[in-house]
């Protein structure tokens, strides 16, 4: 809450332009309490001034902010008694102990980040947008504004957004991520008004939309069986098996209910993948139902019968939606002897590799699936529920005879 008490002052002033540049100067007012026009004080001397417009002026602390109000003297002075009133409202507010929610001011312009926060709520509320999505928008804007050095959207510089790239790359993100933030980034500046092309260059541009395509790394069924083992309890260790053999994104496993399974004690148990306004939505708004791996159907009749009461497969203690996946996932790595001991999570004090992620389940069984089906990527997408083709055709290995056949064509 702000202190009016220190910011009551309102006044309007002349803005004009005189011989010597652009100057402000106190109005100068008529006996009958008129402007009168268009004359300001300058060094104690009353100057005619035509050329200019008048201004409000209030205080945010010691600074000075001044709103246009125009050329007309009947409308300035009119606006600057309303602000005084207003101004006076605030402080026998704030003096009675009451909140002050200031609303927007259209004539002053605005930050960007109130164009983050309107952006961010715009994302919230299309319809299908994923909560990873919203999450990563919001990690977008939050960070350039805790990067960028201006305050409104027409100061934004290039070496603003390139001092935002270099946070992230020293925040440990992957080049991938950070392209795709980059495009995020873009989409975020053209919502301001700003042209990306008018303050990055095209080399600039070139570097930090670029990132190698690295061959998707997977987990083994060794890895696997090994954070089976190494869980704290046997939820855990159903979660681990629940990923590696279902391909879910971490967004639709946080939403499994016990109500989304169905006929386990038939020879064709399957999971419904859906949408649930309580606890979030589904990327690219892909609900499918899928057949389960045989194996996990006991573990999965275990768990409701010993959880009656509970609705999240995988939520917490209280039965709300768990947000620490991917740290008990490294912990679990970390337990079970696992780390790289060479990337920086492992020589952090907490000892999370960053091998280790709950996406790197998705792409172990999406690359062992297109395998098993003969590279059958129509089936792969309908059970993993991707997009578009060029998402799934990542996955696609070399064939795992290549010699054989280099030997069998030359």
């Amino acid at each position: 809450m702000r202190d009016y008490q220190m910011n009551r002052t309102v006044t309007l002033v002349r803005y004009a332009r005189l011989e010597n540049g652009w100057r402000r100067g106190a109005v100068v007012m008529t006996r009958n309490g008129k402007l009168k026009h268009p004359y300001m004080i300058v060094k104690g001397q009353e100057v005619q001034a035509p050329q200019g417009r008048y201004q409000i002026v209030r205080y945010d602390g010691k600074r000075p902010i001044y709103t246009d109000v125009g050329n007309d003297p009947t409308d300035a002075l009119a606006r600057c008694h309303s602000e005084e009133s207003t101004q006076n409202a605030r402080v026998a507010a704030v003096t009675a102990g009451l909140e002050i929610v200031e609303p927007e001011d259209p004539a002053r312009p605005r930050t960007i980040r109130k164009y983050a926060e309107a952006f961010v709520e715009m994302h919230k509320n299309l319809p299908h947008r994923s909560s990873d999505s919203v999450a990563a928008y919001t990690l977008v804007t939050s960070s350039f504004l805790a990067q960028c050095h201006a305050v409104y959207p027409g100061k934004i510089t290039q070496d603003d957004v390139i001092r935002w790239a270099g946070w992230l790359r020293e925040d440990g993100y992957s080049d991938r991520s950070r392209a795709n933030y980059y495009i995020a980034l873009r989409g975020f500046l053209r919502y301001c008004g700003v042209d990306p092309a008018q303050i990055i260059t095209k080399g600039t541009h070139k570097l930090l939309k670029q990132y190698t395509k690295r061959v998707p790394n997977t987990y083994t069924p060794e890895q696997v069986q090994a954070l089976i083992e190494a869980s704290i309890d046997k939820q855990t260790a159903l979660l681990w098996d629940f990923l590696y053999k279902t391909g879910l994104r971490r967004s639709e496993v946080e939403m499994v209910t016990r109500d989304d399974l169905y006929e386990l004690d038939s020879d064709h148990p399957t999971l419904h993948v859906r949408e649930r306004d309580e606890y979030g939505l589904i990327k690219d708004a892909e609900e499918r139902i899928i057949e389960l791996h045989p194996s996990l159907v006991p573990r999965l009749k275990a768990w409701l019968k010993g959880n009656p009461g509970r609705v999240l497969l995988f939520g917490t203690d209280r039965d709300k939606v768990d947000r620490h996946m991917l740290r008990a996932l490294k912990r679990t790595a970390y337990r079970a002897g696992m780390n790289c001991g060479r990337c920086a999570g492992c020589k952090s004090d907490s000892h999370e590799c960053n091998e280790f992620t709950l996406h790197r389940f998705r792409r172990t069984f999406t690359t062992r699936l297109l395998r098993a089906t003969g590279g059958d990527l129509r089936s792969v997408m309908g059970r993993t529920g991707h997009s578009d083709l060029a998402s799934v055709m990542r996955y696609l290995e070399p064939a795992a005879h290549i010699g054989h056949a280099l030997a069998k064509g030359f």
